[in-house]
């Protein structure tokens, strides 16, 4: 049996963002969910944040948390995600070369084991698991342009596509009926108006609606 649970453990706050490494620089990210920006550290943490943002199970998440040590172990993940059944999950993406469904390198066994000894719950994020490219281009798209919507205006814009022949209608349609784009792109976002994030984001892109359920 593994003595790390009789091993004192820490939680290192890690240094505010201010500046990147030479080469780089911070990305803030305009989080919803967190009431504010997020410093993240390099662009794929700023990429995911929208996807964290979309999806429903997710209350809040860290960027950058504290740091999880004990002895000479430090697991530094990516993000620390509050689910809505209370549950907190460590993310942390591995570099391409790594490949934890066969081999797994003796460091990132020893950071498991501590994880699980503590009843930490975590989860690796490796490349081919993240979402398609397209796919992420378009919530970004969705998500920006929809910052500035309401409720209650991407509620409208649900109502006016519900309204619709077989509740459903182009972006196009949509638009020279008078809805926002902004209020459109907020109700996809919100998953109360879907359209296929997989395909290229036009005016001739079809909205479908015909949900329940409450924004």
């Amino acid at each position: 049996m593994s003595a790390l649970p009789n091993r004192p453990m820490e939680y290192l706050a890690r240094a505010p963002l201010t500046k990147g490494r030479p080469g780089s620089r911070v990305t803030f990210f305009p989080s919803r969910k967190n009431g504010g920006p997020l410093a993240c550290g390099n662009l794929l943490q700023a990429d995911y944040c929208v996807h964290l943002e979309y999806r429903q199970d997710v209350v809040t998440y860290q960027c950058r948390p504290p740091t999880v040590c004990c002895d000479a172990l430090r697991y530094k993940a990516d993000f620390l995600v509050v689910l809505n059944n209370g549950s907190e999950v460590y993310l942390k993406f591995l570099p391409p070369d790594a490949q934890p469904r066969g081999f797994i390198r003796h460091p990132q066994q020893a950071m498991e084991a501590m994880l699980q000894d503590r009843n930490l719950l975590f989860a690796w994020l490796v490349p081919q698991d993240l979402p398609h490219a397209l796919v992420s281009y378009n919530l970004r798209y969705l998500y920006h342009n929809g910052f500035c919507s309401s409720q209650g205006a991407a509620r409208q814009a649900r109502n006016r596509v519900d309204a619709m022949p077989d509740h459903r209608a182009t972006v196009e349609a949509m638009v020279a009926s008078g809805v926002a784009i902004a209020d459109l792109s907020h109700a996809i976002f919100l998953d109360e108006l879907r359209i296929n994030l997989e395909q290229p984001l036009t005016s001739q892109t079809m909205i479908n609606g015909g949900r329940d359920g409450q924004l």
